[in-house]
């Protein structure tokens, strides 16, 4: 679940599951770390006997590759992610400017809205999109926008990123940006390098040796890639 809150200047998009965690963290953090710490317990000894890795990525503390706070800022024409390796936190930020559009006569209907289909290719993907003119915001998800409409869904043409909507309401509230100051500042495509290279894998190694575990038990090959892929180039 993949929330965008669109406002005058600033949209922010971020997952669900994250949002309801930091949530918990601030408003009830003795709560938060009795199921966070029971969690991984529970992951930790399910590694040991089956040394199966999936018991952690499936544990509802972990935010998978998805973890970020995104933030479109209008007003200063930049993007600034705040995102994890690890437990550790970065953020950079990268240029705002819409992605090099290709609108095509297709339509089809998504959560009743009449919506029209438009191609690109981004960061060396190919991406297939659906916009619609019913909600004349030049909006969508993640890093995407720059067409007529809201964006009602979109993937790559792999079928490894996939967004669509299922609801769009009109609320009253502030968007909050949370990046704290003491956040290490990071380039871009050296933060995608050391998130899906050997950077993150050490740090696992260290963190796992800690509660006793083998780094036989995690997996050198990485069972998806990026959604940007150019930080190969």
């Amino acid at each position: 679940m993949y929330v965008v809150q669109i406002g005058d200047k600033i949209t922010k998009g971020f997952t669900y599951q994250k949002f309801y965690l930091d949530s918990l963290k601030t408003h009830a953090p003795d709560l938060y770390r009795k199921l966070f710490n029971s969690s991984v317990k529970e992951s930790i000894e399910a590694m040991r006997s089956t040394g199966d890795i999936s018991h952690v990525r499936n544990n509802p503390f972990h935010h998978g590759a998805f973890a970020s706070d995104l933030y479109k800022d209008y007003g200063k024409n930049e993007i600034r992610v705040k995102d994890n390796i690890s437990i550790y936190s970065f953020v950079y930020t990268d240029e705002l400017h819409p992605q090099n559009w290709e609108i095509q006569h297709d339509t089809t209907t998504i959560l009743g809205y009449v919506s029209q289909k438009a191609t690109c290719h981004y960061r060396g993907r190919d991406w297939i999109a659906w916009f619609t003119l019913e909600i004349p915001i030049s909006e969508g998800p993640w890093k995407f926008y720059g067409l007529p409409g809201l964006i009602t869904k979109i993937h790559d043409t792999k079928k490894q990123y996939s967004f669509e909507l299922t609801g769009f309401q009109k609320v009253e509230e502030d968007i909050e940006i949370n990046i704290p100051r003491t956040v290490q500042k990071i380039e871009r495509k050296e933060f995608i390098k050391s998130k899906m290279g050997k950077t993150v894998e050490s740090i696992t190694e260290s963190e796992m040796a800690r509660v006793g575990l083998s780094s036989n038990s995690y997996p050198k090959a990485k069972h998806y890639d990026y959604i940007e892929l150019d930080y190969k180039d």
